[in-house]
């Protein structure tokens, strides 16, 4: 027999990891002055520009370093986190 409360068993470890994508405006030929609006969805750059012209850009991803997790969570089957191991 189990110590465990129905439910709150662990059944997942959950590792969160920290990466970036970088979006070099001199190599993009982007003179930040000129910018009206952006946003980042899925690794793309979108800019509005003053001009009323809009672009797209693709930034470069940085290597993610998988040695070392930023977080770590166990979960149980309702993907809630367990009392005492987090």
């Amino acid at each position: 027999m189990s110590d465990w409360i129905e439910g709150t068993k662990p059944k997942y470890i959950e590792c969160t990891y920290e990466t970036a994508i970088e979006f070099d405006l001199d190599e993009l030929s982007i003179d930040y002055d000129t910018i009206k609006d952006y946003h980042i969805k899925y690794g793309t750059l979108y800019v509005e520009f003053k001009d009323g012209t809009s672009e797209s850009y693709e930034g470069n991803q940085i290597e993610t370093d998988y040695k070392w997790a930023e977080e770590e969570s166990v979960l149980d089957e309702s993907w809630t986190l367990v009392e005492g191991l987090n």
